[in-house]
């Protein structure tokens, strides 16, 4: 199978790493970055694997899809707001016969794709699988509970879908396609991702820091409980919503004393996906009539830091 990965940021550099070091042949990460493309072809990717073990790893790169040709499956590993912009780069990796695979946090994204290659080539993947990016080479792979769930955008049975889960459970990423509609558990992590990551990302608190703290987890629960209620309008009634407190709480303990990807992305100045998480959220809140003013603040609160991060560069 000829597998590319758009995107060679944390997670995507990690996809592309552990591939190929569980010995993948024909996996290639697309990065947009030239200096990072030149850097990896130069030195490949170094990461620190979940147990410890540090791997100088040569993987397949390249900033140029023409480069890869068509493939059999194009990862979209790229924060929500380029999504857009990355499927149109994969043009010359897809074929008729290619699938997209989304990996991505927040809504929005396999609609995009969709728009592209169509429901039935679109494929929505779950991981709570997290890395952090240490240096333009430099991943250390967190790891997490260990799972990626794929599926169909529309839900129908794909033998192909099959053989992708297979695939990548070879090369070192257990899968199992989902046996309900994939838009089911993408909104269970999404309870999580929304619920945490902003609230993390503007306190600096580690996932341990916020669970010592009784204020930290009220205001979390409060979160994913008007998450719940916009999900409920929106005809979710599986069981975790019935109590999304909790379920973040839980999520969040795999966080352990690592940093979420929101606030990796605040501190190194780069734009975060909050649009895709929170502010999805409160867009849907308003099309159901529900107030959500926690998440509503989150938006403010991260964007404010997006702001003051851009003034304080325009200043250098």
């Amino acid at each position: 199978m000829k597998y590319a990965i758009v995107g060679a940021g944390a997670l995507g550099g990690t996809f592309g790493a552990v591939m190929t070091l569980n010995g993948a042949e024909n996996v290639w990460l697309v990065e947009v970055d030239k200096p990072r493309v030149d850097l990896i072809k130069k030195e490949g990717i170094n990461i620190t694997l979940p147990d410890g073990s540090k791997h100088n790893v040569k993987v397949k790169i390249t900033g140029d899809p023409e480069e890869v040709g068509i493939c059999d499956v194009v990862q979209i590993s790229v924060k929500g707001f380029h999504t857009e912009s990355a499927v149109q780069m994969s043009k010359p990796m897809i074929g008729p016969d290619t699938y997209l695979l989304s990996v991505q946090n927040g809504l929005g994204n396999l609609e995009i794709i969709s728009k592209y290659v169509g429901p039935e080539r679109t494929i929505g993947g779950v991981t709570a699988h997290s890395a952090q990016l240490l240096g333009p080479n430099e991943i250390r792979y967190v790891g997490g509970m260990g799972y990626i769930y794929v599926g169909r955008i529309d839900a129908k049975e794909d033998p192909k879908v099959n053989a992708i889960a297979e695939f990548l459970t070879k090369y070192g990423f257990k899968t199992d396609v989902s046996k309900e509609p994939i838009e089911i558990p993408i909104w269970r992590k999404l309870i999580a991702n929304v619920a945490c990551n902003a609230f993390l990302a503007v306190t600096g608190m580690t996932g341990n820091e916020a669970l010592a703290c009784e204020d930290a987890k009220d205001f979390i629960k409060t979160v994913a409980e008007e998450m719940a209620k916009v999900a409920h309008a929106k005809g979710f009634t599986f069981d975790v919503f019935n109590n999304p407190g909790e379920f973040a709480l839980k999520a969040l303990s795999g966080v352990k004393d690592n940093k979420v990807s929101t606030l990796q992305d605040l501190e190194a100045g780069r734009k975060t996906e909050i649009d895709n998480l929170n502010g999805a959220i409160v867009e849907l809140g308003k099309k159901f009539g529900i107030e959500t003013p926690y998440n509503l603040a989150l938006v403010k609160m991260v964007k404010s830091i997006e702001a003051r991060n851009a003034m304080r560069k325009n200043k250098q």
